[in-house]
Parts: structure tokens; sequence; C-alpha cells
């Protein structure tokens, strides 16, 4: 298990749990600790369990569509012949509190026929899902300002295989003001 104060969590979980109305210091130490971690999942898990132990966090589906990644980011992808781009939108969530609204673009040939597979009938979140790729988490974007009154934070990041830094996936992440105060307590 990671150390939670090596990687920016403890400030912002004891931030988060004394103070849920102050909205931008919490969108800034929860960025700091997405930005410590690969896997925004397991800062969401870490969150997740310090509040409510023995929950994890689920990823539950949401409507789709026809949505391509936003352009220009489909070259980040450098598709070869064949290569598709697979959509999936989910509501990250510790019980029933949705904590974050995900898009996630990735390559379905490159990930495992298992994983594929996974992704398509559980409700395992994608980075518990990719895991074993040991990915490597590249910030596109972070936004804590600006954002709708319903968002904390909205991350873009692209992530590429470990073992030969092939990007397979784009992920659009906006994290729920309303889920964090939930958390808290905040009756609002």
């Amino acid at each position: 298990m990671i150390s939670w104060r090596k990687a920016g969590l403890t400030g912002f979980f004891l931030f988060v749990t004394a103070s849920p109305h102050a909205q931008a210091e919490t969108a800034a130490l929860l960025s700091q600790a997405l930005d410590a971690r690969p896997s925004a999942t397991l800062v969401l898990q870490d969150y997740c369990q310090h509040k409510f132990p023995g929950i994890a966090i689920r990823a539950v589906t949401l409507p789709v569509g026809n949505t391509p990644p936003p352009p220009p980011d489909i070259a980040l992808f450098a598709l070869k012949k064949g290569e598709t781009i697979r959509t999936r939108h989910v509501s990250l969530r510790c019980g029933e509190i949705a904590l974050s609204d995900a898009w996630n673009w990735y390559v379905p040939q490159r990930v495992t026929t298992e994983m594929n597979r996974i992704l398509e009938r559980s409700t395992k979140p994608f980075g518990l899902v990719v895991a074993s790729l040991n990915f490597k988490r590249l910030s596109l974007s972070s936004e804590t300002r600006d954002l709708p009154d319903t968002i904390l934070v909205r991350n873009q990041a692209l992530l590429e295989r470990g073992k030969d830094g092939l990007p397979f996936s784009l992920v659009e992440e906006n994290y729920l003001s309303d889920g964090f105060s939930r958390l808290n307590g905040d009756p609002d």
C-alpha cells in the first residue's frame, strides 16, 4: 500500500474532512493527490476506504452514444491499420455516491482479451482492470477554475503501456462537487 503522506493524500483527507465548503482548496488538494498516482481510480479508492472501510469504488456504466474522442486528441493514439477506438462512459462511485464522471476512449487491440471482456461486462473501474499493464499516466490538462459548479476538477490524460510506451487510452475525468460534499457530511 502506498504511503498517503508520500502521495500527498494525507493533506487531502484531512482537509476535505475538516472543511467540505472550501471548494477551491479541496480542488487543489484533489489535483495534487491525482498527480501523485498513475491511477485516478486508486486515489478514489483510498479516499473511499478512508471514509467507508470495506467499500470499493465501482464503475456504473452510463450512455455513450457515438461519442468520439475530443479532436484533435484522436491523433495521440497513432492508430495502426485495423485498430479501433472503443468508448466507455462511467460514474465512479463510493457506495451510491458518485465521485466522478469519466469518459474513456481506448484501443481494445492494445489491451488483453480478458481486459476487454471485463470492461464490457463488469463494474470494475478501468484503472483496476488494466493495472497489470503497468501504465504511465501523462497529464494533458487539469482544470480547477472556471468550471461548472457541479465539477470540482476536470482532468484529461493519456495512458501508455509500461512495457513499450504505446498509448492505449485517453481519459477525461470530471470530479463531482456534490459527491465529495456528500461524503464529507455536507447536507447541501
